[in-house]
Parts: C-alpha cells; structure tokens; sequence
C-alpha cells in the first residue's frame, strides 16, 4: 500500500505552526502540541519523537489521526 506523505513534517517542522506548513490550516498549534494533546486525550503513554525516523514519527501521528477520527465517530 502507498502512503500519502504530502501530510508528514520533517523533525526540523515539529515546532513550526502547521498554518506555516500546510496551505490553508489556520491554527498556530504545531505537530508537537498536535501529538501531546492526542496522547493525554487518548491516554497514552507520550512518545519520543526525536528517538524515531522520519517514518516511524510520522506513521505515529498517522496513527493519532486515526485513533482521534474513531473517538470523534463514536
């Protein structure tokens, strides 16, 4: 299966507001803030970005997205 990538941030992006990355997103929450604030809704342990690739941190947050859209669904 081919991933999307046009949605992943590189590590050096992690603490840029995502409005200055991705065209039309309007919030100054960057993808660190996005992951923190996943992990404490979702309950999970917080992770170490910097410890993983640019995949594996990026499959991560992919993950959150899922896991967040399924609690947001019911």
């Amino acid at each position: 299966m081919i991933q999307d990538r046009s949605n992943w941030v590189t590590k050096e992006q992690l603490d840029t507001p995502l409005r200055d990355i991705f065209q039309g997103v309007k919030t100054n929450g960057t993808a660190r803030i996005y992951v923190a604030s996943c992990e404490v809704i979702l309950g999970i342990e917080p992770s170490n970005l910097e410890a993983m690739s640019y995949e594996e941190m990026n499959k991560y947050i992919d993950s959150l997205d899922r896991r967040m859209a399924a609690l947001a669904n019911g």
